[in-house]
């Protein structure tokens, strides 16, 4: 398994994310990894701004930590929004195509912001 840091962004895989929370590789496979992003029970705002679909953001209140399943085969992620620290307290998922880009999931006042952006 490869991680690289380089001032504030990580590479995992072929992801580049940038974290204001702690984070730790919780599951590793030989294609795949879960990483566990610890939220502290804050509400997640999800944004898209290039969404035909959503107006503004989609929130999930009091989430506990988010899971985000990368592998090695492709440049598509699941997102897991947990209640708690167990693995299977997910209550909500999604996917994320993440070539060319980079995560970012950053703390703004008591917000978690998930959104990406190009390279």
């Amino acid at each position: 398994m490869n991680i690289f840091e380089v001032n504030d962004l990580v590479e995992i895989f072929n992801l580049i994310l940038e974290t204001d929370f702690e984070f730790r590789v919780v599951n590793r496979e030989k294609e795949n990894i879960d990483i566990f992003v610890d939220i502290a029970n804050r509400a997640v705002n999800i944004v898209d701004e290039c969404s035909d679909f959503f107006n503004s953001r989609i929130q999930f209140p009091k989430v506990r930590a988010v899971l985000l399943r990368i592998s090695s085969e492709n440049q598509n992620m699941t997102v897991h929004i947990l209640r708690d620290i167990d693995l299977f307290s997910a209550f909500a998922n999604f996917e994320i195509d993440y070539s060319d880009s980079v995560v970012h999931i950053k703390k703004i006042g008591q917000y978690a912001v998930i959104e990406k952006t190009k390279i």
